[in-house]
C-alpha cells in the first residue's frame, strides 16, 4: 500500500462582520494526493513545489466513530491552487 496523502492546515485572520473589530484566527484543514513533484533550482537554493489534487473539504471530509478523518478521494476541489511547498506538508 502507498500512502501519497497530504493535509495542509490554511491559516486565515478575519472578522466575523464589518461592525466586529475582533480579529478572529481562523483554520481549515485541506486534503489531497500528490500528483506531481518538481524541484526548482535557483543557483543558490533549491525550493520543493507539490502538485495536488485538493479534495472539496466542505463536503467531501469527515470523522468515522473512532476519530479517524475520511476522505472521498473521488470529489475534487480547489482546482484554481494546485501547488504548495514541500515545507507546508505535513
Amino acid at each position: 500500500m502507498q500512502n501519497s496523502g497530504v493535509s495542509v492546515d490554511g491559516h486565515l485572520d478575519h472578522f466575523c462582520s464589518a461592525l466586529d473589530n475582533n480579529l478572529i484566527q481562523a483554520s481549515m484543514p485541506y486534503y489531497g494526493v500528490i500528483e506531481d513533484i518538481w524541484e526548482l533550482d535557483y543557483n543558490e537554493f533549491r525550493v520543493s513545489i507539490l502538485k495536488f489534487q485538493w479534495v472539496n473539504g466542505n463536503t467531501e471530509v469527515r470523522q468515522d466513530k473512532m476519530g479517524f478523518t475520511l476522505v472521498d478521494l473521488q470529489m475534487v476541489g480547489y482546482k484554481d491552487d494546485p501547488f504548495i511547498t514541500a515545507a507546508q506538508a505535513r
